[in-house]
């Protein structure tokens, strides 16, 4: 297999026309199907089919596609670093938030910190809920991410807890519920969630596992944050949120925050990647920088922006 086959597959993928591959990659469309043929020939197998509704990937493309990316991206990261170490211009650094993550204070400090030593470095900041974020960082797409979700030991990537941030339960000012103590009652209330309710590892599902309660029937699930908080503003949904939100006098002075009798299961922040070691140097420092600053952070003591 050769990168040029690689790329032009997942080309046809992120497109789904051979024609408007070609021009992504500028080749014609006869050079792209030669290189297509050959990489089905190497690996002895169709990779995709052409229908009316233009091309889609067969099982054994739509796999091999991922593996296309990975290896794109990490030629890209290698080309970068030996650019860095012969003191050219910063390429692009791209990190995935969550929106719980984003609101973390030190993350843009660090970010400022970096534009201020890297001026020329393209930076790609993307927020997307918690898989989404793994899946971009299997693939390559994604240099490292900062995500909220509790990682299996087993996942495969490298990651490292920087970390631990307290879970509440909150809802609008004069919410019927506001001073209710009890999980279980609130079991009944409607919710509104940002991860999907399918997702066993999010701190919703832990709420209630954890007590020996089943997850309540009335459930809005939303993977907008400001959506979110808007309707809690005109309804009333309770919805879980992190200690960083009552850093905000917005939220302190709408939302009414529940002190429950039972423990709420933390948010663990991760920072994760494929291997940190392979990063590119900037993208490593970088990394290294917002892994010291979130263990250093305390969410209760006054923040004030670095200089």
């Amino acid at each position: 297999m050769k990168l040029h086959q690689l790329r032009a597959l997942a080309a046809v993928a992120e497109t789904g026309s051979i024609l408007e591959a070609s021009r992504v990659l500028h080749v014609t469309q006869s050079a792209l199907s030669k290189a297509l043929k050959e990489l089905e020939g190497q690996v002895g197998a169709t990779l995709f089919v052409r229908s009316s509704k233009g091309v889609q990937l067969t099982a054994s493309g739509q796999r091999l596609v991922g593996h296309a990316r990975l290896i794109s991206e990490n030629v890209r990261r290698a080309r970068d670093d030996m650019e860095e170490m012969k003191g050219n211009a910063v390429g692009e650094i791209s990190i995935g938030v969550t929106p719980v993550t984003a609101l973390l204070r030190p993350l843009a400090d660090c970010l400022s910190a970096f534009r201020r030593d890297y001026p020329q470095a393209r930076l790609r900041l993307l927020e997307m809920r918690p898989n989404q974020l793994l899946e971009q960082v299997r693939e390559g797409t994604l240099d490292f991410a900062l995500t909220s979700q509790r990682m299996a030991p087993d996942s495969l990537l490298d990651c490292t807890p920087v970390l631990n941030m307290a879970t509440l339960v909150a809802a609008r000012k004069g919410h019927p519920l506001s001073g209710e103590r009890s999980l279980a009652a609130l079991r009944e209330a409607e919710w509104i969630v940002l991860d999907p309710l399918a997702d066993a590892s999010t701190p919703f599902v832990h709420l209630f596992a954890d007590h020996g309660l089943a997850v309540p029937a009335r459930v809005i699930e939303c993977s907008s944050m400001s959506l979110a908080l808007a309707m809690c503003s005109q309804m009333d949904t309770l919805i879980l949120l992190s200690a960083e939100s009552t850093s905000s006098r917005f939220m302190r002075e709408t939302m009414d925050f529940f002190e429950l009798d039972e423990p709420l299961p933390a948010r663990v922040i991760s920072l994760v990647t494929r291997d940190r070691h392979t990063l590119p140097g900037s993208a490593e420092r970088l990394h290294d920088a917002i892994a010291a600053a979130l263990r250093d952070y305390d969410p209760t003591r006054p923040h004030t922006l670095k200089p």
